[in-house]
């Protein structure tokens, strides 16, 4: 890993917290820490759908490219189904229901901006 001045050049893998998330204000690394988006790079493999999927974000906008793989992801009541090249968005107040995927599925995930808003609608 190479720091010097204001740039940081690494592995994704080296950086992960939780789920392939990398970069926002959860990140320890200062140069990876910030409150104006969140970052991962997501290895998803064979995912049900399941009702611990269903949420929302209060105040953040986020944007899932597919990058390998399917994905199936109900959003606000509608089924879609995503392939490699697809992407989706998510702004404040959009209900994902679900989210299945094939094996090999990889996706990145932006979130802007990096706050916990999250709320979960399963009961």
């Amino acid at each position: 890993m190479k720091n010097k001045g204001k740039y940081k050049v690494g592995k994704v893998a080296d950086f992960a917290k939780e789920k392939g998330w990398f970069f926002g204000q959860f990140a320890t690394d200062e140069l990876l820490k910030t409150d104006l988006v969140e970052v991962g790079w997501q290895k998803v493999a064979n995912k049900n759908a399941s009702p611990e999927d269903k949420h929302l974000h209060t105040s953040s906008v986020e944007i899932n490219i597919v990058i390998a793989g399917d994905v199936t992801v109900t959003i606000n009541g509608e089924k879609h189904e995503l392939h490699k090249g697809d992407f989706y968005v998510i702004w404040p107040e959009t209900i994902l229901e679900s989210f299945a995927t094939s094996k090999d599925t990889e996706i990145i995930v932006i979130r802007a901006p990096s706050v916990n808003d999250k709320v979960v609608l399963h009961k």
